[in-house]
């Protein structure tokens, strides 16, 4: 989840005389500026309203071939002697997961390294090699990458939408050629202001202002939400351990934190299908209790569900909500009043800084510091699987590597939670 570079393995490299090409894209979170191009060859011959298109796709207007050539990476999936989608397929390990979509014009296998339950009935996959028929027989074409399980690989009207927090891409396949249509991300200065970029197919990043970008930006996005979630089969046992874990009960001595972990839990955690166990990390930036009656915890609140397989936990869906939770102090004990939670997209940084105030730059620090979010992850999960007495060694994110689980450290953990 937020962790990962999207993969696009087209590569850009030739121009027609009226067209410049463009770049790899990457994830938004760690996007890098783009680089300087060369003017088309035929700048004279470029109308103002064939770059400024925001994202329209015309393939008479150049040949695919000409602008996209077939990439290096070779696909992981051996493809070797398959006459078919099916004979690829009928050879897929245990634990893959495929699903056959419709990108432009063109019908395409899609194979993921997994898939987790979206929504009842509805498998969707975060990555994916895609294969379309050429010459007769089944290529590869490239392999995608989204940022996290809350963006699943999507299609709408024959566009393949792969995204993340910060990021939005589209593809189409034309001419046996993967296409990547419209490519918009945001990226932030050490002030913590946001810049967003956009191009499409036809243009380059400095075509487009950063008004226009950041309104691409935002309906892009709004285009994935409305888009249908490609539904991936699993291959073998598609199914996960049965049975529940023991719900997550905060181990420590400190009944504020007893309260606040609950709050997390039942009130951040309902948004999302249900897993075997639920299981927060808060990553608190600072804790204001000079008034008992509206104690003020910023932090960086995490919410991971989890299904058993194998001894791992394995994640299935999940958020972060950077804000600060109201709680308080009465004879009984301690109570959550109320949460105010930073805005997604263009409506971050405002809301941010009029929620944190002086605690922005350190909220900042917080959510950049990924090695320092991890290890709190872990310890809470190691704490939780020594407290029930489980079997469990390790946790796993979508597509990414099991991380062994550190020994429990219940006794002095809990005090400054990290």
């Amino acid at each position: 989840m937020k962790k990962k570079i999207i993969v696009t393995t087209i590569a850009c490299l030739a121009l027609t005389a009226a067209l410049t090409g463009c770049a790899g894209t990457a994830k938004k979170d760690e996007a890098v500026q783009p680089a300087a191009q060369e003017a088309p060859a035929a700048e004279a011959d470029v109308k103002e309203d064939e770059t400024k298109d925001q994202g329209s796709y015309n393939p008479a207007s150049f040949n695919v071939s000409d602008v996209y050539i077939a990439p290096e990476q070779k696909a992981v999936t051996d493809i070797t002697g398959c006459d078919t989608f099916t004979q690829i397929v009928d050879r897929l390990e245990d634990g893959k997961a495929y699903a056959n979509a419709k990108l432009g014009d063109e019908d395409v296998l899609l194979i993921a390294s997994g898939a987790y339950e979206w929504e009842p009935g509805i498998f969707g996959a975060i990555d994916a090699e895609i294969f379309c028929y050429k010459d007769g027989v089944p290529t590869y074409l490239a392999t995608v990458e989204a940022g996290g399980t809350a963006y699943p690989l999507a299609v709408k009207d024959g566009n393949l939408y792969v995204g993340g927090n910060h990021f939005m891409s589209t593809y189409l396949v034309d001419g046996g050629f993967l296409v990547e249509t419209e490519e918009s991300y945001v990226n932030y200065d050490d002030e913590g202001n946001a810049l967003y970029y956009y191009r499409t197919c036809n243009s380059q990043f400095e075509d487009y202002d950063l008004e226009t970008a950041e309104s691409r930006f935002d309906e892009l996005f709004a285009a994935q939400a409305d888009a249908e979630i490609i539904n991936f089969q699993q291959v073998g046992a598609a199914s996960l351990e049965g049975g529940a874990l023991p719900k997550y009960e905060y181990p420590g001595p400190e009944l504020f934190y007893s309260v606040l972990y609950d709050y997390l839990i039942d009130e951040l955690g309902k948004g999302y299908e249900p897993s075997q166990v639920c299981i927060p990390c808060p990553v608190i930036v600072e804790e204001d209790e000079s008034d008992k009656s509206d104690i003020r915890v910023y932090g960086d609140f995490w919410i991971f569900n989890y299904d058993l397989k194998g001894g791992i936990l394995e994640n299935t869906s999940g958020g972060s909500y950077p804000g600060c939770i109201h709680v308080k102090s009465t004879d009984e004990g301690y109570e959550v009043t109320g949460m105010e939670v930073v805005e997604d997209g263009s409506g971050y940084i405002e809301s941010a800084k009029k929620i944190f105030g002086k605690y922005y730059d350190a909220l900042n620090k917080a959510t950049s510091d990924t090695e320092a979010r991890e290890k709190i992850r872990a310890q809470i999960i190691a704490n939780y699987v020594e407290a029930n007495g489980l079997d469990i060694t390790a946790y796993k994110d979508f597509g990414w590597d099991p991380v062994t689980l550190p020994e429990e450290n219940i006794d002095s953990f809990y005090s400054t939670l990290d």
